[in-house]
């Protein structure tokens, strides 16, 4: 992560990629947070859903300031599409603006599997099960994540703690479970009984302490 240390650990990121996936879980048509550094609020995070028969397309937006006062120190945006047909990731396409910096994600399935071209990555054909780590869909935790800032793929340590009651970074109470990754990315995510996202928690690379409220 960069000064909030969001986009280089994959918090925001964040397919399935390869042979069939694990189905997407029963998602509602919108889903947002707040995200905060330290406890003060520096931006959004919001993924919308639409369907269509045995297809769902899921929209992807970012916005990221720090600074200090009126005076922005870092600004970080993200916009993504995946688009899904019977349970499986068929392509997907996210610019993002890391600070001045361009990055781009695309993701696209044919007989072989998912195709995953990024600006750090290059061109590989992803592992079979492959997830982008956009988190809404718990099943990337049991599989390669891929980042959806620049394709580059991720295989954290994932431990599983519930599902039961538990204290979520906002201090509220839900019964959930909650996976912590370590390696890359280092994070905690949290689910509900109906396996829809509900909080994130993760270390910034300057030692701040990124979460995500449900709103």
């Amino acid at each position: 992560m960069t000064a909030p240390g969001i986009a280089r650990r994959g918090l925001l990121l964040g397919l399935a990629c390869g042979g069939a996936a694990r189905a997407a879980p029963a998602e509602p048509d919108r889903l947002g947070f707040q995200v905060f550094r330290n406890g003060s609020s520096i931006g959004t995070h919001a993924l919308t859903f639409s369907r269509s028969d045995d297809s769902l397309e899921v929209g992807i937006a970012v916005d990221i300031a720090v600074g200090i006062g009126p005076l922005v120190l870092f600004r970080y945006r993200l916009r993504g599409i995946e688009q899904w047909r019977g349970g499986q990731l068929m392509q997907a396409d996210v610019t993002t603006n890391d600070n001045g910096r361009a990055a781009f994600l695309r993701v696209r399935r044919d007989a072989e599997g998912l195709w995953v071209e990024g600006s750090r990555s290059g061109r590989y054909l992803a592992p079979a099960g492959s997830l982008l780590a956009t988190h809404w869909n718990p099943a990337e935790v049991d599989a390669p994540m891929v980042n959806p800032q620049d394709g580059t793929l991720f295989r954290p340590a994932v431990a599983r703690a519930g599902p039961g009651p538990m204290q979520l970074p906002d201090g509220t109470r839900c019964a959930c479970r909650r996976f912590t990754l370590t390696g890359e990315p280092q994070m905690q995510l949290w689910y509900d009984q109906a396996d829809t996202w509900c909080a994130l928690q993760a270390p910034g690379k300057d030692g701040s302490t990124i979460t995500y409220h449900r709103t």
